[in-house]
């Protein structure tokens, strides 16, 4: 070890993976770390034994406290590090405030030592569809890049590994973005905000406050990048320090007009300064709906950002598949057609989902609520829903927030929501889960519910077509 190392001692609260890949790093570099989360080792299973096999050959120091977090732990840290579903109003992170100690999230940690290029990507929707493609256009381009953060694999696993030239397109969510301290992206986005989260949050403009973290340290030098149909980030577009771009699924008469990306007689276009260039047709985009539209003209506008050409933006978009439990065809029986929309976790996903159809769907709605408001789906479910399947632990609220009128089963589980859904259908339906809630009630996850959405309908497709 450098002589002139001085190891610090920082706490990592939750052993979820940003607080293992934090840890892990933090092990690596030689540092003080004490885990605690309130699982025990029994709980935490294969984490815990990938972190204590770090510990056995890194230069740091491990101590675990776990079934809860002892106020001792405070007492010399450099900083919290803090797993992204922990809340910052629990007593542990109040005495952190009050005793002046830091609290980072992983990606603030991992961004001080990252030296490739970072783009921030947030938005109630979209963002992961939006970081997959940002990432697949520009490594298709022939630039290292990797789709980090909220969508997957953690900012700190590339700590030590990365190079320059690397761009690393990283998701990020409202909890992750309320301990930004220093982290600067040279390019970010925020692609929408709508109410989420609201059972975190007192109001959707301080969920709103912690998206605009994400610009809080960006400069002249870099990009800002915003919707134009989305009100809330167009007033607010004033109080940023960088260059802001936006994009904009309204047609326009002349992309000259322009100041990012935009439509105009079914063309997709880009202008970042000078004069506009085409990129491809909007019929050659490969996903389906409005919102991907606009997730589209955001991943290309970040790509012409970054110094790429018009053909390897169309060449990108083009060859994009999308990512799974977003509106994902899973099978056809009888010629109803399911389709796995797993990743809608409130309500204006739904209304996404529910417009990207133009045949009648059977809808598969519920989970844990999330403190949302459901009464926005009452006149999409009128014009295009046969019937709603409710499931799970929202389903009183959401039957109380449906007119009479409209018709709904209340179903035991996801199976039996499918095997209604079929039953009540006609040929030619969609049957869709996008459930508008989070999925933990039942699920370990949204990927673990639409899993079993999969095997579920796959096994009905075996019964009724052997």
């Amino acid at each position: 070890m450098n002589p002139l190392f001085v190891p610090e001692t920082y706490v990592v609260m939750g052993l979820a993976r940003s607080g293992l890949a934090a840890a892990r790093q933090l092990l690596q570099r030689g540092h003080r770390v004490l885990v605690t989360d309130t699982k025990s080792a029994g709980e935490l299973g294969e984490a815990l034994t990938v972190l204590e096999d770090t510990a056995r050959i890194a230069p740091g120091e491990l101590e675990l406290h776990l079934g809860g977090h002892p106020e001792g732990l405070l007492a010399g840290a450099r900083a919290v590090v803090l797993s992204p579903g922990i809340p910052l109003t629990v007593p542990f992170l109040v005495r952190a405030g009050e005793q002046g100690v830091p609290i980072w999230s992983e990606v603030e940690l991992a961004s001080r030592w990252i030296r490739g290029t970072m783009v921030g990507i947030t938005g109630s929707n979209g963002k992961s569809t939006t970081t997959a493609l940002t990432a697949h256009i520009l490594a298709l381009s022939g630039r290292p890049a990797y789709a980090v953060g909220n969508i997957g694999q953690a900012l700190s696993d590339f700590v030590g590994v990365d190079r320059p030239g690397a761009c690393f397109v990283t998701e990020l969510s409202s909890f992750q973005l309320e301990t930004i301290v220093t982290l600067r992206p040279r390019v970010a986005a925020i692609l929408n905000i709508t109410p989420d989260h609201m059972d975190r949050y007192a109001s959707l403009d301080a969920y709103a406050e912690a998206k605009w973290n994400l610009f809080k340290n960006m400069e002249a030098g870099d990009a800002a990048v915003l919707n134009a149909g989305d009100a809330r980030l167009t007033a607010g577009a004033a109080r940023l320090r960088c260059p802001v771009y936006t994009f904009d699924a309204r047609p326009v008469g002349d992309p000259a007009a322009l100041n990012g990306a935009g439509l105009a007689d079914g063309t997709i276009w880009v202008r970042t300064g000078g004069e506009p260039v085409a990129v491809m047709p909007r019929s050659d985009i490969p996903l389906p709906g409005r919102h991907n539209l606009e997730n589209v003209l955001a991943a290309v506008l970040m790509g012409r950002l970054l110094g790429l050409e018009p053909e390897q933006l169309a060449a990108g978009v083009r060859t994009f598949e999308p990512l799974p439990h977003r509106l994902q065809p899973v099978a056809s029986i009888r010629g109803r057609t399911f389709y796995n929309d797993s990743k809608a976790t409130n309500v204006d996903s739904t209304l996404l989902a529910i417009e990207s159809f133009d045949r009648k769907i059977l809808l598969i709605l519920g989970g844990k609520d999330k403190g949302s408001d459901y009464a926005p789906l009452v006149r999409p479910i009128r014009e295009r829903v046969r019937h709603v399947l409710l499931i799970g632990q929202a389903a009183d609220k959401i039957e109380r927030a449906l007119p009479t009128d409209v018709p709904r089963s209340r179903c035991r589980d996801l199976a039996d929501a499918i095997r209604t859904g079929f039953a009540l259908s006609a040929e030619g339906d969609v049957i869709l889960l996008s459930p508008a809630c989070a999925s933990f009630d039942m699920f370990d996850n949204f990927e673990h519910r639409g899993e079993v959405f999969r095997r579920d309908v796959l096994a009905l497709k075996r019964e009724l077509e052997p």
